[in-house]
C-alpha cells in the first residue's frame, strides 16, 4: 500500500474558478477568468509536497454550458517540489472549443520523479515486500528525470469524427538511488541500460478519434475511440528510432439517472528499438498517461507496476453518484474490475488474449466540483494485495 495517497491537503484543486484568487495579473481578455491555489499534502512515497497552481481560462458560454469540454480554452502553469527531491514545472494549454472545429494542446515540462517505481521489464515481474527495508528502502526505485515538449492539433473532419496530428520530443534519463535496488542489480548484471545516460526522443503522430461522449472530464454516455500511429526515426532527430500504435474503445451508459456503467479496452504495441524509458508512456488523443499500473491504467496495480514494449488492458466500472447535482458538486462511488498483462520479446507475440492476465477490483469515493475538478481514492485488491491510489479525474 506504498501507493501515492494524499491524506492532508491545505487547499485542493477541486476548488476550480472559486479558488483563491492571485492578485494583480492581468487575464487574456474580457472573456477569460484566472484562479489559482497554493497546494501542500502528504505522500508516503514523496513524503511532504509544496506546489502552487494558476490558470487562465475562457469558460463556456451560455448557449454551450453543457457542451462535452469542460472549457473553451485553459493555460496553466503549475510547479511542485516535495520532501524527497521529486519535482515539477509545466506549462500548458488546452484549447478544445476556442476555434469552431480544430482542438489545440501543447505541454512544456521538466520533472524529476525520485522515487520512480521500477519492478523490472516483462509480464513476469514479481514484487516481495520483504526486499523493502530501512537498508534498502528505495530497491524497487530509480530517480527518473524527464523534458518534454508535447503538442497536437485535432480537426473535426465529420459530425464526431477528428483527424489528429502531433509531436513529442523528449530528454530522458534513469538514475540509480542510495542503497541497493532492482535497477542498479540489474545495471550491474548488464540487462539494464548504463544509469544517468541522456537520451534524445522525438516522434511525430498521425491519428483519428471518435468521440461521442456527453462530457469529456465526467461521461454517462457516448463513445470513443481513438487510432494513433507513432513514430520516432534518429536518422532524423534524436538517439532511438521505433513506432507505436495505440487502440483505444471506451463506452458510457447511463442505466438510471444517478447510475453508469462504463468500460475501457486499451492495446499499445511497439515495433523497432524502443528503449525502457519509452515503456512507461500510454498514447491518448488527449493527455498521454502511464501504464501498466497506476490510477489511470490499471488501480489494482502499483504504479508502473508492470513495463513492456506492448500492453494490453481493460477497465469495467460502475459508478453510482450518491449525493449532488452534475456539473454543480456530487459525489460518487465507483466499484471496478481491472485486468492488464504487458508483452515483451522473449514472452509471447502480442496477442488479444487472456493468457497472463493480471487482474484486480475495487471501490472507492470520487468527488467532483464543476465541471473540471475531480479528487478521489480507491482501494483495490490485486495481485500484489491490497493498493491505494489517489485520483485527480475518472480512470477513463
Amino acid at each position: 500500500m506504498r501507493s501515492a495517497l494524499p491524506t492532508a491537503f491545505a487547499l485542493v484543486a477541486l476548488a476550480g474558478a472559486s479558488s483563491a484568487q492571485i492578485p494583480n495579473l492581468p487575464t487574456l481578455g474580457s472573456n477569460w477568468l484566472d484562479h489559482g491555489y497554493p497546494q501542500l499534502y502528504y505522500t508516503p512515497t514523496n513524503g511532504i509536497a509544496v506546489g502552487l497552481y494558476y490558470a487562465q481560462f475562457r469558460p463556456l458560454g451560455y448557449d454551450d454550458w453543457d457542451a462535452p469540454p469542460p472549457y473553451r480554452a485553459n493555460i496553466a502553469l503549475h510547479g511542485l517540489i516535495t520532501a524527497t527531491g521529486t519535482m515539477r514545472l509545466g506549462l500548458e494549454a488546452k484549447l478544445p472549443k476556442l476555434v469552431p472545429g480544430w482542438r489545440f494542446d501543447m505541454r512544456l515540462g521538466t520533472r524529476r520523479e525520485a522515487r520512480q517505481n521500477y519492478f523490472g521489464i516483462g509480464n513476469e515481474t514479481e514484487f516481495d515486500k520483504d526486499n523493502v527495508s530501512d537498508i534498502q528502502p528505495h530497491f524497487y526505485r530509480l530517480d527518473r528525470h524527464r523534458l518534454f515538449a508535447r503538442g497536437s492539433i485535432q480537426k473535426t473532419l465529420v459530425s464526431a469524427l477528428r483527424a489528429l496530428v502531433g509531436f513529442h520530443v523528449e530528454r530522458w534519463r534513469l538514475d540509480t538511488l542510495p542503497g541497493p535496488s532492482l535497477y542498479g542489480d540489474q545495471v550491474v548484471a548488464g540487462s539494464a541500460e548504463p544509469p544517468g545516460q541522456a537520451t534524445d526522443e522525438a516522434s511525430i503522430r498521425l491519428g483519428l478519434v471518435f468521440d461521442s461522449r456527453d462530457d469529456e472530464v465526467a461521461a454517462t454516455r457516448g463513445t470513443l475511440i481513438e487510432a494513433i500511429y507513432s513514430r520516432a526515426d534518429s536518422v532524423v532527430a534524436g538517439d532511438v528510432s521505433y513506432e507505436r500504435i495505440t487502440a483505444t474503445a471506451a463506452g458510457y451508459v447511463t442505466l438510471t439517472e444517478r447510475l453508469v456503467l462504463a468500460g475501457r479496452v486499451v492495446a499499445q504495441a511497439m515495433g523497432g528499438s524502443p528503449p525502457p524509458g519509452t515503456y512507461y508512456l500510454v498514447e491518448a488523443s488527449g493527455t498521454d498517461f502511464q501504464g501498466l499500473g497506476g490510477p489511470t491504467s490499471h488501480r489494482a496495480l502499483r504504479t508502473d507496476r508492470f513495463l513492456g514494449e506492448d500492453k494490453l488492458f481493460g477497465n469495467l466500472d460502475i459508478r453510482y453518484r450518491f449525493m449532488g447535482e452534475r456539473h454543480v458538486f456530487s459525489a460518487s462511488l465507483v466499484g471496478f474490475l481491472d485486468v492488464g498483462r504487458v508483452f515483451q520479446p522473449g514472452e509471447g507475440q502480442f496477442q488479444a488474449t487472456l493468457d497472463g492476465m493480471h487482474v484486480g477490483g475495487g471501490l472507492g469515493p470520487l468527488l467532483m466540483v464543476g465541471r473540471n475538478g475531480v479528487l478521489g481514492w480507491t482501494l483495490a485488491a490485486g495481485p500484489d494485495g491490497l493498493v491505494v491510489q489517489s485520483h485527480l479525474g475518472w480512470t477513463f
